[in-house]
């Protein structure tokens, strides 16, 4: 991320960092690679440790939070409190949230850092799981024969073209904590799509005892399909192909 780049970012916030804009900032920096988001704090942090510097030798106090302010405000603001200091006292500013602003890259990154890596060389679709118990082996080696499936079938590369990116990363999550389930997230990113949902886990935790293979398949299919529904739904891809049949045992 350059110079250009990062004053374009920053004027996602119009002109004002709070909880709202700096949570617009977030879902632009998401769509990011590590590099440019560590680039942006970078940005972030010499223009800040700038803006004090010069406030400073102003006699004048530049606390963090007033220092993102001015910051938010964009880049000719910017660039007018650094050459004329005392200009920061001539305006009102809302600082209340303002220090939200330094929080956004390294809790993008935070995020980023923890993604489950796309191992290398593999088909254009992955899947994942998060759980907060452990989930039963016949759900996620019947969720994985299918994605395998999915994978071979023209049908489906057909219909992932369309798409216009590389890959697909699905995050199956499987909570027993209401306060761990999140809604649907579909995001592009650099070189994939990345698309998360909790699906229903009390029917992946019935899959405990032997002799459910047939019933396995059938909640892998049914939560595959929902999450690739509302992957074609978001990328506006048309109706999904139907899901190819697993072998059962």
């Amino acid at each position: 991320m350059n110079e250009s780049q990062f004053w374009a970012a920053i004027d996602e916030l119009e002109g004002c960092a709070d909880e709202a804009s700096v949570h617009e900032l977030h879902e632009l920096l998401l769509g990011e690679d590590d590099e440019d988001v560590a680039a942006f704090q970078r940005h972030l942090e010499r223009h800040l440790s700038e803006l004090r510097r010069r406030a400073g030798e102003a006699d004048i106090p530049l606390g963090g939070a007033e220092a993102c302010a001015v910051l938010a405000a964009g880049k000719s603001v910017y660039t007018l409190v650094l050459s004329e200091p005392e200009k920061f006292r001539e305006r009102e500013w809302d600082c209340e949230e303002a220090i939200l602003l330094e929080q956004a890259a390294p809790e993008v990154l935070e995020f980023l850092q923890g993604l489950p890596e796309l191992p290398d060389g593999g088909g254009w679709l992955g899947v994942s799981f998060g759980s907060d118990f452990t989930i039963p082996p016949i759900y996620e080696k019947s969720v994985e024969q299918l994605i395998d499936l999915i994978e071979d079938s023209p049908e489906w590369s057909r219909w992932w073209e369309a798409a216009e990116s590389p890959r697909l990363f699905i995050i199956l999550e499987l909570m027993k904590s209401a306060e761990l389930r999140r809604p649907p997230s579909l995001r592009r990113r650099h070189g994939f799509v990345e698309f998360s949902m909790c699906v229903d886990q009390q029917r992946a935790r019935r899959l405990r005892l032997p002799g459910k293979a047939r019933q396995a398949a059938e909640v892998a299919s049914d939560d595959l399909a929902t999450c690739l529904t509302h992957v074609s739904d978001g990328l506006s891809l048309g109706a999904i192909p139907s899901l190819p049949q697993t072998i059962e045992g």
